[in-house]
């Protein structure tokens, strides 16, 4: 009787651990001490340089994606896995809001030309989503010049980031 005790004990801590750990990405939690970051990102490398948010669309986590504080994480970014023309990021831009609004997240900023990289704003960013559970905030940004882009999708906590845009972090 002790022993199943025991477990059932052990079984509901594991499940209270885990709720307290906000998801970022993927294996990727809130907080993760960067060290289990880089052996989660080691260990998942594969499916990880291959993620899509829409159809014909292709990112990838490298190694200097995931960012921290104090030797723990505060968010991932994403890159496109290819250089992007000026049409294709545009389109991925387009479809990386269609991805996350059809899995529930909503806009909550945008620039008028969200969709234009070679018209966003550089100091702003260029689109924001919140999860319906207002644990995550996503980034979605254009980044280039000429005929080479990349799109950044970057993961963050929502209270961290609101925290941290008050200007209380």
């Amino acid at each position: 009787m002790k022993v199943k005790s025991f477990f059932t004990l052990f079984f509901v801590f594991l499940i209270f651990e885990g709720a307290a750990q906000t998801l970022l990405f993927d294996e990727f939690y809130f907080e993760m001490p960067l060290s289990e970051a880089k052996k989660t990102l080691k260990k998942n490398q594969k499916k990880l340089t291959n993620i899509s948010f829409g159809p014909q669309t292709a990112y990838a986590v490298r190694k200097k994606s995931l960012v921290s504080n104090e030797g723990a994480l505060i968010s991932i970014n994403l890159w496109s896995k290819n250089n992007l023309t000026l049409q294709q990021a545009e389109k991925y831009l387009l479809k990386s809001k269609t991805y996350f609004e059809s899995k529930g997240y909503k806009t909550v900023y945008a620039q008028e030309n969200w969709s234009k990289p070679l018209l966003v704003k550089k100091n702003l960013p260029c689109i924001r989503f919140v999860d319906p559970n207002k644990q995550t905030v996503v980034e979605v940004d254009p980044r280039g010049q000429g005929s080479i882009h990349t799109i950044f999708v970057t993961y963050y906590n929502y209270e961290w980031f609101v925290k941290k845009a008050r200007g209380e972090k």
